[in-house]
């Protein structure tokens, strides 16, 4: 049972991929970090640049105790007029560590039959 249980743990805590890698399943387990290393660099360059239009061109220039408030007020901007890309990157991120998770079971329990 331990065979089965440490993959799913893997892909649970460390994220998709991992759990297919211990399974010795190479090739799914990179197809399912890098992409889900893709989704999480595209996301933040995605957020870096749609805040930019609610900052200043120098924020080194800004009062420091004004600079929380301003980062604030421009992520509540952005949440408010493009936050369904975010939560689009989330849903697909939680559906492929999700799928992970299941994958990294039902391969772990067909090894298992396959050995006994």
């Amino acid at each position: 049972m331990a065979s089965v249980i440490i993959p799913v743990l893997l892909c649970f805590f460390l994220g998709p991929g991992v759990g297919q890698l211990y399974n010795k399943d190479f090739k799914k387990g990179a197809i399912l970090i890098l992409s889900s290393f893709a989704i999480l660099v595209a996301s933040g360059l995605w957020y870096y640049k749609a805040l930019q239009p609610y900052l200043p061109a120098n924020l080194t220039a800004v009062d420091p105790t004004a600079l929380q408030d301003l980062l604030r007020n421009a992520a509540a901007q952005v949440s408010d007029k493009q936050g369904y890309i975010l939560s689009a990157s989330e849903g697909i991120l939680t559906v492929l560590w999700l799928y992970g998770i299941v994958d990294a079971y039902k391969v772990a329990q067909a090894k298992r039959k396959e050995i006994t």
